[in-house]
């Protein structure tokens, strides 16, 4: 009779296990946030070599290494998380808490990626400049990195579905700030050719003036909706800690001043950010206040690339028009304030459905 009482009991524990995922955490969280940035870390120092010039014709650098050493720490990480809940009786597709089985997708992007790309490497030589970019093994290996980095993002989700809970901060949700943080800057440099911070047409010479405003604007409005959206996701989302806005634009522009050694554009960067910290506080966006998410997210470009204009025309001359440059502000402006007003509305046409 003890013998069968006691049966169950040792079946029911794997069944329960099996039935949903391991418990988050925000250790978990912060652990995965360190080690992306220190993957990004990684990118950035290979990055840095293409854009000085220190790399060879060879796949295995010094770069590649340090590159692929971060990953594999990342993938370790995961991968050893993996077998120990796959152990404890989790099914095979819900060993790791929520939002992070598609960054474990993205190791194997990521890995396939890396063999494809030492390949593509071997087959046609090492990319130079927007080659770098475009190589289907680089945007592969890019696929791969956005999907990890966003792990602790898609958790802060799971884990916080009430919206806008004041007694949310950096403890709670730094880990979500930080990688957002590492995803746009991912974006960014993968969209480097149509980058303004890393290519300056408003100060550059040598091509015909109405090619450098042309291809400068379209930079600009690209760069424009990637902070507006990044901006707007947030707030509409979460209450965000104070100083979530002087850490994104921040970092975000910093990194990317080591690649082309253009310091001066931190400054307005980091101020941009402050500025709309303390905007927030004042504005509290959300989607019971439409109106002032709009303008938030409407205010996020326009603030960043008016600092931008600013530092250019204090460092050396300013190549284009009054007309061109303070209409480039407005309108990053509008593309930003245009994507919070598609974000609401869709919004709203899924409470009027669901109610329906």
């Amino acid at each position: 009779m003890t013998a069968r009482a006691q049966t169950p009991t040792k079946a029911a524990g794997p069944d329960q296990a099996r039935a949903g995922l391991p418990a988050s955490s925000g250790m978990f969280d912060w652990v995965m946030t360190a080690l992306s940035a220190l993957y990004l870390a990684g990118l950035w120092v290979d990055g840095w070599a293409h854009y000085h010039g220190r790399v060879d014709g060879s796949f295995f650098t010094p770069w590649h290494f340090l590159f692929y050493s971060a990953f594999a720490v990342v993938a370790v990480f995961l991968l050893a998380t993996h077998l120990r809940n796959l152990g404890k009786g989790y099914a095979f597709t819900r060993t790791l808490p929520g939002g992070y089985w598609l960054s474990m997708i993205g190791v194997g992007v990521f890995a396939v990626g890396g063999v494809g790309d030492m390949i593509w490497h071997t087959l046609f030589g090492i990319e130079a400049g927007t080659e770098a970019l475009m190589s289907p093994s680089h945007i592969l290996l890019g696929i791969g990195m956005a999907l990890i980095f966003t792990g602790p993002l898609r958790s802060a989700w799971f884990r916080f579905r009430s919206q806008h809970v004041p007694a949310l901060g950096w403890r709670a949700l730094g880990p979500a700030m930080v990688a957002a943080t590492l995803f746009t800057t991912l974006l960014l440099f993968f969209t480097a050719y149509a980058n303004p911070m890393i290519t300056p047409y408003v100060a550059m010479t040598g091509l015909r003036r109405d090619l450098m405003q042309d291809f400068g604007v379209t930079s600009i409005l690209f760069t424009a909706g990637v902070y507006a959206a990044m901006t707007a996701l947030l707030t509409w989302r979460w209450r965000v800690p104070f100083g979530t806005f002087t850490l994104l634009f921040g970092v975000s522009t910093a990194l990317f001043t080591v690649l082309n050694d253009a310091f001066a554009l931190i400054v307005p960067a980091v101020v941009t950010g402050a500025i709309l910290d303390l905007l927030m506080l004042r504005l509290r966006p959300s989607p019971q206040r439409v109106r002032q998410f709009i303008f938030a997210a409407a205010a996020s470009p326009a603030l960043y690339f008016a600092g931008y204009f600013v530092v250019f025309a204090t460092i050396m001359p300013v190549r284009w028009s009054i007309h061109v440059w303070t209409g480039a502000i407005f309108l990053a402006g509008v593309i930003g304030g245009l994507i919070a007003v598609l974000i609401s509305a869709s919004a709203s046409e899924s409470r009027s459905a669901s109610e329906t």
